[in-house]
This record gives structure tokens, sequence and C-alpha cells, in this order.
């Protein structure tokens, strides 16, 4: 049984392996297609992330991905408590070719 909605793909890590220094991760991803930003896959490896970041289509999914994340983390949280060693991520895909990202 997941904590989160059955669309959401999830991995806990099993109670007796707590004892390991494990670092649990959210993800939340979201896709842009190269063709929606007008871009190529060279255009946006040569781009700086921070720039790619500031598109209004990428800044958009990430703030997508933020609000989606924030919310997961809250239910995680309030079901597995203090075991969780969590570290969030906002991620767009940028085609198959760039991934930008934020850690909330």
């Amino acid at each position: 049984m997941t904590a989160l909605s059955p669309k959401v793909a999830t991995l806990i890590v099993r109670p007796d392996m707590r004892k390991y220094t494990l670092q649990d991760a959210l993800l939340e991803f979201k896709y842009i297609p190269l063709s929606d930003l007008g871009l190529t896959g060279e255009a946006v490896k040569a781009t700086p992330r921070e720039e790619l970041a500031g598109l209004p289509l990428v800044a958009a999914a990430l703030a997508e991905a933020t609000r989606k994340a924030v919310g997961y983390r809250a239910t995680l949280h309030a079901v597995y408590g203090a075991k969780l060693r969590l570290h969030t991520f906002a991620i767009v895909a940028l085609g198959f070719d760039r991934l930008v990202w934020v850690k909330l």
C-alpha cells in the first residue's frame, strides 16, 4: 500500500533496512518536448541550466513539479514521520537531452 495516489510510483525502504544510512529521495518529473521549446538538443546542451530554468515553459513546469513534490513530501512526512531522511527534487526533462532541477 502506498501513502500517495495510485498514479504515483513510490518506493519506500523496508523498515529492516533503516539501520543503514540510506537517504530517501522524492523525485517529481515533468517532460517538455524540445519542439515545444523551439530548441535543438545541441542548443539545450550548450545553454546553462539557470538560463534554461528561466524559460517560461520550463519555469512553469518546475513550478508545477515543485507544487506537487511539496504536497507529496507533506503526505510522506505525515505517514512515515521522523524515519524519513527525505531529499526532494523537482525535475524537468527537456526532450531526452537535458535535465533542469531544483532541490527543495
